[in-house]
């Protein structure tokens, strides 16, 4: 996608990196992008994680490494659970470690970042550094940031994001509003019905301009993100809430549960009802 560019300040507080806490009752949509790579934890809570054209979802003790300039954003949607959401970040920059020789190969994994990189059961031990980050002094946060990046490095079981086509342009502020506004808007309203028209008309564009351009900016047709986000959240719903499958197609915007079976099956590979077992 073409979102947002969020100013992570690195420069002007005169850090060589951020690192921070999120906890909230819901992640709300906010597709963007920024220079620095970030390293993303998941610490309770589960939703839709897009990055690049990857629309996937998310939970507790989801590791991802973005890089520089890949748009990202993470989701809760509209579920109605009462558990928060929490997240651990740590965003830096590409050279923090440049004047290091033996560091050079950290490289190698910065690039693979650039379509995202999801670890797949990340070892304890890296965990263990994320969650104690904070209690140990900055000077120490340094050689702690180069420990976990290092046992990143070396982690094999790993998942690229986004696809290996996947061409992000950075452009102009009036363009990433559009995109902002036009995403926050389908993943706040998942649960309506959303149609070319109403998008066409929102952006002040005929049908067909719209249909190119947001397949340009985002990397999917309009119907294929609708529906991967719907589907995604759906999944959500059948696996932390005991609602009925007609009530949860219903409640993420399908209008007959035929079709929300055939587009499940599509793109998961097996029923809801499969899913939910």
């Amino acid at each position: 996608m073409k979102p947002v560019v969020e100013n992570i300040g690195l420069q002007e507080s005169n850090i060589s990196f951020r690192f921070f806490k999120l906890e909230e009752t819901q992640f709300k949509p906010f597709w963007h992008y920024h220079p620095e790579l970030e390293l993303t934890l998941i610490t309770k809570g589960c939703g839709t994680r897009f990055v690049g054209n990857s629309i996937l979802p998310y939970s507790k003790n989801d590791l991802v490494l973005m890089g520089a300039n890949l748009p990202h954003n993470y989701a809760s949607l509209k579920y109605d659970g009462q558990e928060r959401q929490g997240a651990i970040v740590l965003q830096f920059p590409s050279h923090i470690f440049n004047s290091i020789k033996e560091c050079e190969l950290l490289h190698i994994l910065y690039k693979e970042a650039e379509r995202g990189i999801q670890f797949i059961e990340p070892k304890a031990t890296t965990l263990q550094l994320i969650h104690d980050f904070e209690s140990v002094t900055p000077t120490v946060q340094v050689a702690v940031l180069l420990q976990i990046l290092d046992q990143l490095f070396h982690h094999k079981n790993r998942k690229y994001l986004a696809s290996s086509l996947y061409d992000h342009q950075i452009i102009s502020a009036e363009s990433q509003d559009k995109i902002k506004t036009i995403i926050c808007y389908i993943l706040e309203n998942l649960d309506k019905k959303l149609t070319v028209k109403e998008m066409a008309e929102r952006t002040n564009m005929v049908e067909q301009s719209f249909c190119r351009w947001f397949k340009k900016a985002v990397g999917h047709s309009f119907v294929t993100f609708l529906n991967s986000s719907r589907i995604e959240q759906a999944c959500m719903y059948l696996s932390t809430t005991d609602k009925y499958i007609q009530a949860i197609a219903f409640d993420c915007g399908f209008e007959s549960v035929s079709h929300f079976n055939r587009t499940f099956k599509k793109l998961k590979g097996k029923s809801p009802r499969e899913f939910r077992v």
